[in-house]
Formats: structure tokens, C-alpha cells, sequence
């Protein structure tokens, strides 16, 4: 079964980068009182403290600094992640909802967590395009027929592309009819019969063929969404001029993303629980093989 692309795989492969010699010190362990520290030995650079107190889990350090989350007593427990969704993703990233994590936060910071994302901007963008009536996936793939369909009917009257391409411009500059650029008087009950079964000629003929297929003109509106993607302010004025392809609605669109240091955050969570637990069940394997 494929994997899910993990969304952040950007800033979970830098974490690993700078984790990747990462230990747990224990400074403190009595029951929910907990004073975790995660370094590199020798170094407090990329370090960061984990503390916990009933119903609190606070974060401190070079990273993950500042932040405050509350739910259930043990939270080290509440935001472990499971075994099941432990290389979740197709880089090996666990599955953490961090909007759920988010909420967790202590003093309404959920909301400054999130800021506007240009690549939230774009893929918006890209995924209304490729929904689009006249833009979208179906639009192009009507479109791939119908130039099928066209090369199809000259092949059978002796014709190449060549000369299909000759028609359609001719078609464009408005010197040929849609009706005479489908014509098919000439060919035989059944030569049509078969173009029809093979290709459904009355969902796709009789109609125009536009010069620039949906692709390219989706392609061209997700260029210029890029330009005016640097500030939500720039974003929403482009959005605004071009409601006759995104409709009045952009507005509701929500155009951020969650800050990178909170993102960070959640993996130095993650990794602080993963050493505890480790740590623990060291400590009980430790106690079992003392003799009685």
C-alpha cells in the first residue's frame, strides 16, 4: 500500500538533519514532574527542555521555545503517537494532527501558530484550476480527445496531421465554421459508425476546439498566481481581479499554513515521548533482571 506524502516534508527532513545525534537526558522524573532534556552531547545547540506537571506539557530551549499545551494529566501520554501511525508518511514522518495539537495550546495561541503560506496560496489555486469547468482535468482530457477524434477523421480521408493543424487554424482565425471544421458528409454510414463507437462523436464534434488547451491556459494562471504570491494582501487583490475564474467566494479561502517553528515543535514533542517511553521501559527491563 502507498504511503501519504507527508505535507511538511521539508521541515521533517531538516529536523532529522539536525537531530540525528540527538539523546535523552533525564533531569527529573517523579511521577507527572518531569524535566526532559533532548542535545546533542555536548552541545545545547538544537537542544530543547520538555516539562511536564499534572495537565501540562511545556516546551523550552534553542527550539520548540515557548510553547504550552494542556488537555489530560499525563500529557506525555495524550501526544504520544501510536505504534499504527509511526511511519505514517512516505519519509518515515509520524502522523501528527497538528491542528489538533494546535488547539492543545495554552492562551489562544492556536491562532498565531498559522501565518499566511504562499504554497497555500498555490495549491489552492492549483487544485481550483484543476477543478474548473473549462480549466480543470475534465476540460483537458475533452480537449485531448477531440484533437484524437479530429486526426482520426482526416486519417480517414487520406489525410495527416498536417493538414488537421492547417484547419484548425483556419478555425481559429474564424475562416472555417464549427460546423464546417466537423464536417463529415464525405465519409461512408460506415466509416461514421465507427468513428462514432470509437470515440462518441456526438459528445465531442460540432463544437469549438480551442487554440490553447485548458492545460496550457491553467498553466498560465498558476504563473501568474506565483507573482502574486509574496503577501496575503497581494494574493487576495489577484484573487479578487480574477473572480470570473475563481468565483466570488476566495474570500473564506484560508491562506495559511502553520509556522515552521511550530511544526519543529511538534516533531520535538514527538521525539522527546519516543526517548521517554524507551528510556522507561529500559528502566523496567533494568529492574527485572536485578536477582531477586
Amino acid at each position: 500500500m502507498t504511503k501519504p506524502t507527508n505535507p511538511y516534508a521539508q521541515t521533517y527532513s531538516d529536523f532529522l538533519s539536525e537531530t540525528a545525534e540527538h539523546q535523552l537526558v533525564v533531569l527529573h522524573d517523579e511521577g507527572l514532574y518531569r524535566h526532559l532534556r533532548i542535545q546533542k552531547p555536548g552541545t545545547r545547540t538544537w537542544s530543547w527542555d520538555i516539562t511536564t506537571w499534572p495537565g501540562h506539557l511545556a516546551t523550552s530551549g534553542d527550539i520548540a521555545d515557548g510553547y504550552m499545551l494542556t488537555r489530560e494529566l499525563d500529557m506525555i501520554e495524550f501526544l504520544t503517537i501510536s505504534r499504527r501511525s509511526r511511519d505514517y508518511y512516505s519519509d518515515g514522518a509520524p502522523s501528527i494532527d497538528v491542528r489538533y495539537w494546535a488547539e492543545k495550546l495554552c492562551g489562544g495561541r492556536a491562532h498565531e501558530v498559522k501565518k499566511y503560506d504562499q504554497h497555500v496560496f498555490l495549491r489552492h489555486v492549483k487544485d481550483d484550476l484543476g477543478e474548473h469547468e473549462d480549466l480543470g482535468g475534465e476540460a483537458q482530457r475533452l480537449h485531448e480527445r477531440q484533437l484524437a477524434l479530429l486526426l482520426r477523421l482526416h486519417e480517414l480521408r487520406g489525410l495527416d496531421e498536417a493538414a488537421m493543424q492547417e484547419r484548425l487554424r483556419a478555425h481559429w482565425k474564424k475562416e472555417l465554421s464549427d460546423i464546417e471544421l466537423w464536417a463529415a458528409d464525405d465519409l461512408s454510414g460506415e466509416q461514421f459508425e465507427k468513428l462514432d463507437s470509437e470515440f462518441a462523436w456526438s459528445e465531442l464534434a460540432d463544437g469549438p476546439v480551442s487554440e490553447q488547451s485548458p492545460a496550457g491556459c491553467a498553466a498560465e494562471i498558476l504563473a501568474e498566481a506565483r507573482i502574486h504570491a509574496d503577501g496575503e494582501h497581494e494574493a487576495r487583490e489577484w484573487l479578487h481581479e480574477n473572480s470570473e475564474t475563481f468565483g466570488e467566494d476566495t474570500w473564506e479561502w484560508d491562506l495559511r499554513g502553520y509556522d515552521i517553528h511550530f511544526l519543529f515543535t511538534c516533531y520535538c514533542i514527538d521525539l522527546a515521548a519516543r526517548l521517554y517511553r524507551e528510556h522507561q521501559a529500559q528502566q523496567v527491563e533494568t529492574l527485572e533482571a536485578v536477582p531477586a
